[in-house]
């Protein structure tokens, strides 16, 4: 069974894209480009990512990424983060609490209420570039 990874567009401007994976990416996870035009795992605290894994392939194989203002969808997020907390990325790839406004890429909305501990997929509102 597929990692359900696109919740909801909302109507946004959401597009799924094709790119070359550079190494292994993991459904979830922000993304980055690489300077080979490539996409890997985004490994950058407070950068904002070109957008979301929505399938997990390995490198060399075609990623699709979901990018988009507004939409709704379950990646991976660590630490502590509050119902309505802004959600930045971590150096290790994962989402956790905003340190500031400007850092913020979304929104924590999962309605499973507050988020503690290991990384888990949970939902959010990715905001976009």
């Amino acid at each position: 069974m597929a990692t359900e990874i696109l919740v909801n567009d909302g109507g946004a401007p959401a597009r799924i894209l094709p790119f070359t994976a550079g190494s292994t990416v993991t459904a979830g996870y922000p993304v980055q480009m690489g300077a080979d035009g490539e996409v890997d795992k985004f490994a950058s605290a407070n950068s904002k990512p070109l957008g979301f894994a929505l399938t997990t392939v390995s490198s060399g194989n075609t990623a699709s990424i979901i990018t988009g203002h507004g939409i709704i969808i379950n990646a991976y997020c660590s630490g502590t983060i509050g119902l309505g907390d802004g959600v930045a990325t971590l150096a290790d790839g994962n989402l956790g609490q905003a340190g500031s406004a400007a850092a913020a890429i979304g929104y924590y909305i999962d309605p499973s209420g507050a988020h503690s501990g290991a990384a888990s997929l949970q939902r959010i509102l990715y905001q976009g570039l």
